[in-house]
């Protein structure tokens, strides 16, 4: 079979770019015909050199591109009509500058390469690697220890194509093929992904994305369907959220970075998931590789080990937001069965004292076989396994739960607490079971875990405990009620019954009006519960029969709706104010932005309970509320009658919002929570 040959135009002893292209072409495919192009050496690097790319002894397969940039247009030419398949256009200067001659320049290499099969990688890049073919024009340094295997990487930065290689190849993930598109002139990101995913070699593609502007955006949401519809998977790290990053991103390939919120619901639209850096994208490719297993839910079980390595486990499950198997009944009770006193059978499982049952008949086979079990999650405490003989009990647990991974169709992840050096054995191990990922860095699985197996609706016991805890939540008007009680002004409303007219009611009113369920339900708008800006008092009749059809077509019973609250809407600057009770702890306040900027712009404080002097001055500045003598004396009297008073005796108060106005203060919306029974 011929030798492919490989062009690198701009080859200099001194050229960084070409000199990190020579050795990773040659260090990938020590077979392939390099011929470096130069008019100003007869050899580079011990290669026989050419002058010009007509002077090429045969069609290449690939080029890399690296002179000055009107030059770099005449060559992509040139290696267009040899029939050139790949060119990498390293030269810069394009419309990343923002000048006329750059814009020019790159509309011309549009035109030369439009209509042929030649694939342009830039211009701004730094290239591509086919690990599969074993072709590496990348010209800067590159992690070739990368093994050939099922994941492909695309980038629009080429600084950060070398670390997303890196990356891949300490999680252990094959690599596919990889590219970093920089401009895009021809080949954007999404034509990138495009590509990828309709190879057969590619299950799931990483992706680093600065920006989509809006003449891409049709193109990033056929490929989402494309892979979808292939079953392949696709992980984005999307950079440019703050305004400081957008404006770096625009500065170095003049693309658009958009909206994030709204970037981030277009991908969870098509099953994209995103990941919060290089470290969390590798992750979420190790986890997608091993998937959930068609016909399994999406929980995870956690063979805890210790209780430390269990509590560990829990609180981060928790954070993140993973959802945990609820073993099925007849499984707590075989390993009930099995384990020994002080055990701690739920998930994460915590159980010592285990009566040696091996094989079929073991805990862990229990687990595996549990129907509700997803994926199996072993968090390891102690160094990796070994050959050392005082370790085979180790190596044999990890070999007895990769056969039960197999047999039962549920994959396995094995992550350490913390970084451990990895084996031999534990390379070996990989080798022998792609079903089971090997990784280090709890937190970081519990983060990726989260994407993947997000916490949804639990069924059983968890569940029974959240009916009960819904139970206590008192409605609206009665918490306004209790509120007020405590000296807190509330923003004048009536209320009325579920089937009454509430115009007559609602005649001493002021519109605009915010009309709202009455119902023991906590967070009424997510459900279709709340109205604001109903201006005519003639308006409310219809407007409660509305949140009665939203708020049943969300599940909430007709018995259950108590009526409607018809509110004064009161304009000002909106505070949270969120009394709780830590069963430890004792009682605290969280004070932070309210109405809707709760939820977005994550600003709160906590303090506990009671306050010190002048601390109520200081909560409400750090939300903007600053000097306002009502407000202050509000929130003091507020956490006083909480911590002392006549609101003691419950668990939770929360004001949301409360209106800060120039000269007054309001509860607008109030929620409380009567304290569990002893």
């Amino acid at each position: 079979m011929p030798r492919s040959t490989v062009a690198v135009v701009g080859a200099s002893p001194r050229n960084f770019w070409t000199n990190c292209a020579i050795h990773n072409l040659r260090t990938l495919d020590p077979n392939l015909e390099l011929v470096p192009v130069t008019p100003n050496h007869e050899t580079v690097d011990g290669l026989s050199a050419v002058p010009s790319v007509s002077d090429l002894p045969a069609r290449p397969r690939a080029a890399v591109v690296a002179i000055r940039r009107e030059a770099s247009v005449e060559a992509v030419r040139e290696l267009t009509a040899a029939g050139t398949s790949d060119i990498v256009l390293v030269s810069d200067g394009f419309v990343e500058r923002g000048d006329d001659v750059g814009r020019r320049l790159q509309e011309e290499l549009v035109d030369i390469v439009s209509g042929t099969a030649t694939r342009l990688w830039g211009p701004n890049c730094v290239g591509f690697a086919d690990f599969a073919e074993g072709l590496c024009a990348i010209a800067e340094p590159a992690w070739l220890s990368a093994r050939s295997g099922p994941v492909s990487i695309v980038s629009q930065s080429g600084a950060l194509l070398s670390a997303l290689i890196a990356g891949a190849a300490e999680e252990n993930l094959g690599v596919d093929m990889c590219v970093s598109t920089g401009n895009g002139a021809v080949l954007g990101v999404a034509e990138a992904l495009d590509l990828a995913v309709r190879r057969s070699t590619t299950r799931v593609v990483c992706v680093y994305l600065e920006g989509i502007s809006r003449q891409q955006l049709p193109a990033f949401v056929e490929v989402f369907r494309t892979a979808r519809q292939l079953g392949k998977r696709i992980v984005v790290l999307k950079s440019g959220v703050s305004e400081r990053g957008q404006r770096a991103v625009l500065s170095h390939t003049a693309s658009i970075s958009g909206t994030d919120s709204v970037l981030s619901e277009l991908l969870r639209e098509h099953e994209v998931l995103r990941a919060e850096g290089i470290d969390e994208l590798m992750r979420l490719a190790t986890l997608s590789l091993l998937g959930a297993t068609p016909g399994r839910p999406k929980a995870v079980s956690i063979l805890g080990g210790s209780g430390g390595a269990a509590a560990l486990c829990s609180d981060l499950a928790d954070r993140y937001g993973v959802n945990l198997t609820v073993f099925a009944e007849q499984t707590t009770s075989r390993i009930r069965e099995l384990a020994g006193p002080g055990s701690f059978v739920d998930n994460p499982l915590d159980v010592i004292g285990v009566k040696r049952r091996e094989g079929d008949e073991s805990i862990n086979s229990i687990v595996f076989g549990d129907p509700n079990t997803g994926l199996v999650l072993m968090p390891w405490s102690v160094q990796f396994p070994s050959e050392s003989p005082e370790q085979s009990v180790h190596t044999w647990n990890w070999n007895d739960l990769a056969r039960l991974s197999a047999e039962h169709g549920a994959p396995l992840v094995i992550t350490s607490m913390a970084p451990v050096p990895v084996t031999d054995w534990v390379h070996d191990y990989r080798q022998r079971h792609p079903q089971v990922g090997v990784v280090q860095n709890l937190r970081l699985t519990f983060s990726a875990l989260a994407k993947i197996f997000p916490a949804g609706t639990q069924v059983g016991e968890r569940a029974s405990a959240t009916a009960e805890a819904s139970a206590r939540v008192l409605s609206e008007a009665d918490s306004r009620e209790i509120v007020a009680s405590a000296g807190v002004p509330i923003a004048r409303g009536v209320r009325v019954g579920h089937g009454e007219d509430p115009t007559e009611a609602a005649a001493g009113l002021r519109p605009p009006f915010a009309v709202k369920v009455v119902a023991s339900v906590s967070h009424k708008a997510r459900i279709g519960g709340v109205v604001l800006g109903v201006c005519q008092t003639g308006d409310l009749a219809e407007t409660t029969k509305r949140i009665e059809t939203n708020v049943v077509a969300a599940g909430l019973a007709t018995s259950d709706i108590e009526g409607y609250l018809v509110e004064e809407m009161v304009f000002g600057t909106e505070i949270l104010v969120g009394l709780n009770t830590d069963p430890v702890l004792g009682k605290y306040v969280v004070v932070g932005l309210g109405g809707t900027a709760t939820e977005l712009a994550n600003r709160s404080t906590t303090r506990r309970l009671p306050l010190r002097p002048g601390e109520a001055e200081r909560l409400l500045a750090a939300v903007g509320v600053d000097g306002h003598e009502t407000a202050v004396s509000t929130l003091a009297g507020l956490c006083e009658s909480f911590a002392n008073g006549a609101l003691a005796g419950y668990e939770t108060v929360e004001i949301n919002p409360l209106i800060v106005t120039p000269a007054e203060c309001f509860a607008a919306d109030a929620v409380v929570t009567e304290a569990e029974p002893e």
